[in-house]
């Protein structure tokens, strides 16, 4: 799929967000592989809140993907049952991504477990999770465009954003752009209207950083 083409479909949100997960997968090991090496409070509660970020934006993008995205999709793809069978194949993957949260959770949450079992756990959550993320975009995201008319992707767009409201938007763009690359940057400001953007620089942004996450 050409990141940059021509289509009614415009994924550029989507497609940053795999990026953002990718980048907080990264953290995520970091933060493992430095667990028992004299780790101070600071330290653990902005792990503690990167990992809190990371699991609600990851929830609010699956949930919209099974609830709304797969099912629309599977009504503009009946002539295609390989593909039908690849959403079934990704939105089984979400379910099983779900333990290797919640074990992770519990790991990072309890000070008394051993480090290599915290390795361990996110090891197998990132693996997962890439191979997910590499899954969608290889095999599902370019059907998109052939499943959904301009109008039904318009509308699919506006029930996500209705969905998320102002609270999630002061959390989902500071986030997305949290360390991003310049390419990634541009792409997604220049998705945000001038009032989102103006937001970001004085609300969103210096509330997202006061929050501390992963290293500060």
């Amino acid at each position: 799929m050409a990141r940059n083409g021509k289509s009614h479909v415009d994924l550029t949100i989507m497609l940053v967000s795999h990026d953002a997960f990718r980048r907080d997968l990264g953290r995520l090991e970091r933060a493992a592989a430095r667990r028992g090496r004299g780790e101070d409070p600071l330290a653990r509660k902005r792990v503690a809140t990167g990992w809190q970020i990371f699991r609600s934006q990851l929830h609010i993008h699956h949930e919209g993907e099974d609830r709304d995205l797969w099912p629309r999709m599977v009504k503009g793809l009946a002539h295609r049952p390989e593909t039908l069978a690849t959403l079934a194949e990704l939105e089984a993957e979400h379910e099983r991504l779900d333990p290797l949260l919640a074990r992770v959770d519990a790991v990072l949450t309890d000070p008394l477990v051993p480090a290599d079992r915290v390795e361990e756990a996110v090891a197998d959550l990132a693996a997962c999770l890439e191979s997910h993320l590499a899954h969608e975009e290889a095999d599902g995201l370019p059907y998109i465009a052939e499943a959904l008319s301009a109008e039904e992707w318009k509308s699919f767009t506006a029930v996500q954003r209705e969905s998320l409201g102002p609270t999630g938007a002061a959390e989902l763009f500071p986030w997305l752009l949290d360390e991003a690359s310049e390419d990634n940057l541009q792409r997604v400001r220049s998705f945000m209207p001038a009032p989102m953007r103006m937001a970001m620089k004085t609300l969103w942004g210096p509330a997202y950083r006061a929050r501390g996450t992963w290293t500060g």
